[in-house]
């Protein structure tokens, strides 16, 4: 019995879920389906890292009223700006990790192989790729694709971003694939 057969004692009702969007590369020409990486989760993310990587103290100075926060001190400004691009910089990291996680895309022979070039090229120009704790093989590699393989181009990751976390714009597939499977009013 399905849950909704327990529920209503019908099975399915309402409308089908559409399929997710689909997002090209235009510099690598490669389409994958996405996931939006929701306000909520982006702001978890926000709250986890600033509890790793805490904001510098704003230093204390002694005035005739007594101590006070002075945030327009040199030192303080450049730490504070040092740890915002830091913070900024994981940020962005973990949500475009997140976001390849939840996309879907094949892995078939030949991304395999890019899969392997791209690694090599990375590991023989020093930066070599390390497998991110806690994946599995299949997420490692999903995880790569998208972001050094699917990602051709600056514009790629950037366009890529935003797919992800901004509101999108129906296509008319979608439009259409909607009134297609729209059941009209239900039926008592």
């Amino acid at each position: 019995m399905t849950i909704m057969e327990h529920v209503n004692g019908k099975g399915q009702q309402g409308r089908i879920a559409p399929p997710l969007p689909e997002h090209t590369f235009k510099d690598s020409n490669i389409t994958i389906r996405i996931r939006k990486v929701g306000p909520m989760t982006q702001q978890r993310m926000a709250q986890a890292i600033q509890k790793e990587v805490p904001e510098p103290d704003v230093p204390i100075v002694q005035t005739e009223m007594g101590p006070e926060q002075n945030p327009a001190d040199p030192t303080y400004i450049k730490a504070y700006g040092a740890w915002d691009r830091k913070t900024t910089a994981l940020l962005s990291e973990r949500m475009m990790r997140y976001a390849a996680l939840e996309a879907e895309v094949t892995i078939d022979d030949a991304a395999k192989r890019e899969i392997v070039r791209a690694k090599r090229n990375l590991a023989l120009s020093g930066a070599a790729w390390a497998a991110i704790e806690g994946l599995t093989d299949d997420e490692n590699d999903r995880v790569f694709y998208i972001l050094h393989v699917c990602c051709a181009t600056t514009d790629d990751l950037k366009e890529f971003s935003a797919a992800v976390r901004q509101r999108s714009v129906p296509t008319e597939e979608a439009v259409q694939w909607h009134i297609a499977t729209f059941s009209g009013d239900i039926q008592e």
